[in-house]
């Protein structure tokens, strides 16, 4: 073992080996692009996490949480629609999102609630005149 071995092994940062096991199991990524100055350079799962919420974003606001690299599972937060969830559930394939049955539940009912909305403003658009609606308003 060379002195810079035992300089990383003393600092606790993970083996070469390790680390191309993390890299392996996510997509393509270009590391030098990846800011890893807040992490634990001993944990797996802080270094996956570091990655993956870089390659999340692609997609607005949506990060990870609650890493599992031994079980290869993360939880996303912040999903905007069921299309953005099927393209990041692809794009880790080799991964699995362990609250993905409840995003789309979520989703499901967020948009129940959205077409509620917007059935019933077209028929108040349709049906409800100007001082009405004035009147609306001002009782809130």
């Amino acid at each position: 073992m060379t002195k810079y071995q035992q300089f990383l092994n003393e600092i606790e940062v993970i083996s070469e080996d390790l680390f191309n096991e993390i890299i392996d199991s996510l997509p393509e990524v270009d590391i030098d692009l990846i800011d890893f100055d807040l992490y634990d350079p001993g944990s797996m799962d802080e270094i996956a996490q570091t990655i993956i919420n870089y390659i999340l974003g692609d997609w607005p606001n949506v990060y990870v949480d609650n890493i599992d690299f031994e079980n290869k599972t993360f939880e996303l937060d912040d999903i905007n629609s069921l299309e953005d969830l099927e393209e990041i559930k692809k794009h880790f394939s080799k991964w699995t999102i362990s609250n993905y049955e409840d995003i789309v539940e979520a989703i499901k009912q967020e948009n129940k609630e959205e077409n509620l909305l917007d059935s019933l403003i077209g028929i108040i658009r349709n049906r409800a005149s100007i001082e009405q609606l004035q009147n609306f308003v001002d009782s809130l």
